[in-house]
């Protein structure tokens, strides 16, 4: 549950110095919001169990499973009246981390209750 926590908390901490920086600061904490947030997140919600994957596999999963849904959620984005920009896309990322953060909380307190 820890890692689900320090997912969630980065994230919410994350969204608002991406808005509220800017220059190389918000492309690195941009790029370290979408590249491995969103993976960890539905890493956590298919494989709740802590023995399932190995904490490599995991992380190397997270990168990989963020590189294929952000582009993913650009695309759903890109044929909504928002369109592709700043705001659009943290709230779209930030609420499919939230969903996945949720699915995952009750997945792995029915697996270990």
């Amino acid at each position: 549950m820890v890692d689900l926590i320090v997912i969630l908390i980065s994230s919410l901490v994350l969204v608002p110095l991406v808005i509220f920086t800017g220059g190389p600061l918000r492309i690195v904490l941009g790029l370290a919001f979408m590249l491995f947030s969103p993976g960890y997140a539905l890493i956590a919600a298919l494989f709740p169990q802590k023995g399932s994957l190995g904490g490599i596999e995991r992380i190397a999963l997270s990168f990989g499973l963020s590189i294929a849904v952000v582009p993913l959620i650009g695309l759903i984005l890109n044929y909504t009246p928002w369109g592709i920009r700043l705001y659009p896309i943290l709230v779209s990322i930030l609420s499919f981390i939230l969903v996945m953060l949720g699915v995952a909380y009750f997945r792995r307190r029915g697996t270990f209750a």
